[in-house]
């Protein structure tokens, strides 16, 4: 399986290439020089990780989103994400929308589900639109405004290891990366959209966004997961979060769990995480 570092970029060329119209890209050679000159200098600020550089290619529009330039290089220090080496290969004109710029890039990433780092080659999709009468900006959009890796967010009960492996912040919901391992005898069920619930700082409860769309609620989770005796699935569960404050400690506990012939459901709670 490839990590979500490489999966969420090919998901953001479809998505980018859909929302832009899914026409053929002309040669790179017909871009105009200008957006061709900004378009490289972003790739190249990320590939030598010149996260604040980057930052100030991006939009107005991207900029506040991502708040500061230390949000944005957290997406790609979370997801141990490198360019190894990128070539533009293509671009269209996307009329009132700018110009889609393509790029090909070899990277290395994380791979939060096995623990390791990968290899793959990308097409990523860059949008450029004007920014005053004659200056591109990059809109680089379907990034969380802010991630990072936890530290020890794991716990086991009943026979159930639950591990926090990512935490993505988008407007509106918090995203958690989470990889369940059955360490127990026997099968074990999980029901996490059941009654799972996020804690934020004082009262604040968040619950699962249960919809119809994959990037927003995994289908095997919402379904309900059997794991045999040492099996493991990693996944995402998303919480709706009004407002957006960025909570200072987030508490997830997961539930309910169903071990063949126990008695009653349980439940695992995760210790606190703190939020850099």
């Amino acid at each position: 399986m490839i990590a979500r570092a490489a999966i969420a970029r090919a998901v953001a060329a479809v998505l980018l290439a859909a929302a832009l119209g899914a026409l053929p890209a002309r040669a790179a050679v017909g871009m105009d020089p200008q957006a061709k000159r900004v378009l490289h200098d972003y790739v190249d600020a990320l590939q030598h990780e010149r996260y604040a550089d980057a930052f100030r290619l991006l939009s107005t529009q991207q900029r506040v989103y991502f708040r500061a330039p230390g949000n944005f290089a957290s997406i790609f220090i979370a997801d141990g994400l490198r360019i190894a080496s990128f070539q533009i290969i293509g671009s269209r004109n996307a009329g009132k929308l700018g110009i889609l710029g393509i790029v090909s890039e070899k990277i290395s990433f994380f791979d939060h589900a096995h623990q390791t780092t990968g290899t793959a080659t990308v097409t990523v999709p860059y949008g450029l639109v004007r920014s005053g009468s004659d200056q591109y900006r990059i809109k680089d959009p379907f990034h969380p405004w802010k991630a990072f890796r936890p530290q020890d967010a794991e716990a086991t009960a009943d026979g159930l290891r639950v591990s926090v492996r990512k935490v993505s912040f988008f407007a509106g919901r918090i995203e958690l990366l989470l990889t369940f391992a059955n360490v127990g005898d026997g099968f074990v069920t999980l029901l996490p959209y059941g009654r799972s619930v996020l804690r934020g700082d004082g009262d604040a409860a968040f619950h699962p966004i249960e919809t119809k769309v994959p990037a927003l609620t995994d289908k095997q989770l919402y379904l309900g997961l059997r794991l045999a005796s040492s099996a493991r699935y990693s996944g995402s569960i998303n919480f709706y979060v009004p407002g957006t404050a960025l909570p200072h400690h987030l508490t997830l506990t997961v539930a309910p769990i169903l071990r063949d012939g126990a008695d009653a459901p349980s439940e695992v709670a995760l210790p606190s995480i703190t939020v850099p």
